[in-house]
């Protein structure tokens, strides 16, 4: 997972014209594809300094593949 932690203003301006992030602007800040629930809130928690959990990811359940 990186590092670096964007400040709230940091993702405010790279959202994309479409009211979007793209998936390698979120990869490069360690956000999971599709983003989860609350990935902002978890960014501005770690920006300020909090102890967070790791965000979820939405992992295809592995038994729906055979």
């Amino acid at each position: 997972m990186p590092n670096y932690v964007p400040s709230p203003d940091e993702v405010a301006a790279a959202q994309t014209p479409n009211g979007g992030w793209s998936k390698k602007q979120l990869a490069e800040w360690g956000i999971p594809w599709p983003p989860p629930k609350d990935w902002r809130a978890y960014l501005k928690a770690k920006w300020e300094g909090k102890d967070v959990d790791p965000l979820p990811r939405d992992e295809p359940d592995q038994d729906a593949l055979f």
